[in-house]
């Protein structure tokens, strides 16, 4: 009998997830833009979490090359410097 091996999947990191957890959006919109803008890039927030919060409140979100700087992060070309 042929045994086949299981192998545990890794879940997908926060800052890569499209999922939207109603509390940390909550904690999101209490704070000011500047809290906002560290948390987000500390990496408390999930990639769909920025979205909503980059169509809310667009002019709070720098761009980077025309994009959210939190997409532009992972774009080949970035260079940060």
């Amino acid at each position: 009998m042929a045994r086949t091996a299981t192998k545990q999947r890794a879940g997908i990191a926060l800052r890569s997830s499209v999922q939207v957890d109603a509390q940390r959006l909550e904690r999101m919109w209490r704070l000011t833009p500047d809290e906002r803008d560290a948390a987000a890039r500390r990496g408390e927030f999930s990639l769909g979490e920025l979205l909503t919060w980059a169509a809310r409140h667009p002019s709070e979100v720098e761009l980077v090359d025309g994009e959210f700087w939190f997409l532009a992060a992972h774009l080949a070309d970035y260079d940060p410097d």
